[in-house]
């Protein structure tokens, strides 16, 4: 999080595509916070994507996510992710030189269309569509591991007590003692339950600008996208990350939440001791944009606007499960959780 984004430009990009790839076509830039990411559209091909990772991302985290891709287009082929091509001398990545000097891993992905959720209205029973298709991914995610898979992210929720040094990017001094205590009752509290709960690689940021919608006819979601925060974690954590992005306004500000709990377990039943924990680590992945955006901002204030994106929706969220209460919260989830019809795969 500490590293600038890649040093490449456009006409650069379309090189790497040409001599690495051999695919060219016309090229466009992408916003991502720490990569560098490109549309190659060839002239009658399919779009493709051009990943350029940050080069100071761990190459084996670069090969575990490009493997997890493969995984899953032969688990289920199904599942709408981006598949993997191979460079002409037949790997799936490659190092190039940026600006800088400075080694970077490219890989060429499929680039899947569609509108991003985030980007407009949301139509009714998507909600619950999330929650079945993070629930697939999960049980097609089930049998990979990757010696990569332990490492260090600042974005899963079960690193929160890391957050710690970070607190004084946050100037606000009621919301700084707010989230000291989420902190404070992570480590005394929430640790030592979630470290008993069910744990596998996870796609980790299962949020509005990572799902992809059609909007041909009747909406419905055909894509999944960044895979830069997988992670061996908890389900509960990467369930929690879906949830924290879809706290509705209004009288019931878990609405949205129960219909992806029903979604996710009409595919994969979850756990009495996980559903206890969800409201509490939705905070806490709250807690963890908050923290980390008000850090990056400030060291990349030309990128803030893209890095505090989901700040008010973090905000919004810590105030309505104040409002609610966490023991209510956790009755609602309970509820959502027992679909009167389930079909988890054996």
């Amino acid at each position: 999080m500490s590293h600038d984004a890649p040093d490449i430009s456009a006409a650069r990009a379309a090189e790497i595509a040409r001599d690495v790839f051999g695919v060219a076509g016309t090229v466009k830039c992408l916003t991502a916070e720490k990569d560098a990411n490109f549309c190659i559209r060839p002239d009658g091909g399919n779009p493709l994507l051009l990943k350029i990772s940050n080069a100071a991302e761990a190459r084996g985290v670069i090969d575990m996510q490009t493997a997890a891709l493969i995984h899953l287009q032969s688990v289920d082929p199904s599942l709408p992710v981006p598949q993997v091509y191979n460079a002409l001398n037949g790997n799936t990545a490659q190092l190039v030189l940026g600006a800088d000097g400075r080694e970077h891993v490219v890989r060429m992905l499929s680039f899947l269309e569609g509108r991003v959720l985030s980007n407009g209205p949301v139509a009714d029973g998507v909600h619950r569509e999330i929650g079945a298709l993070l629930a697939r991914l999960n049980v097609a995610m089930r049998g990979f591991a990757h010696p990569s898979a332990d490492h260090v992210l600042q974005w899963d929720i079960k690193q929160a007590s890391l957050l710690r040094p970070m607190l004084p990017a946050i100037q606000d001094s009621d919301l700084h003692k707010r989230l000291t205590a989420l902190i404070d009752r992570f480590d005394l509290k929430i640790a030592p339950k979630l470290s008993q709960q069910r744990a596998q690689v996870v796609h980790n940021d299962f949020n509005p600008h990572n799902l992809l919608v059609n909007d041909i006819g009747a909406p419905y979601l055909s894509g999944i996208i960044d895979f830069g925060d997988m992670v061996h974690t908890h389900i509960a954590c990467d369930l929690a990350v879906a949830c924290a992005y879809q706290i509705a306004h209004g009288a019931e500000p878990l609405f949205h939440i129960a219909q992806i709990l029903r979604g996710y377990s009409s595919v994969l039943s979850l756990e009495e001791p996980e559903i206890d924990l969800l409201p509490e680590l939705i905070c806490l992945r709250h807690a963890t944009t908050l923290i980390i955006g008000a850090m990056r901002a400030k060291r990349y204030p030309e990128n803030a606007a893209y890095i505090l994106r989901n700040s008010n929706n973090a905000l919004h969220g810590l105030a309505a499960m104040d409002l609610l209460g966490i023991e209510a919260a956790r009755d609602v989830l309970h509820r959502a959780a027992q679909p009167n019809e389930r079909s988890e795969p054996k």
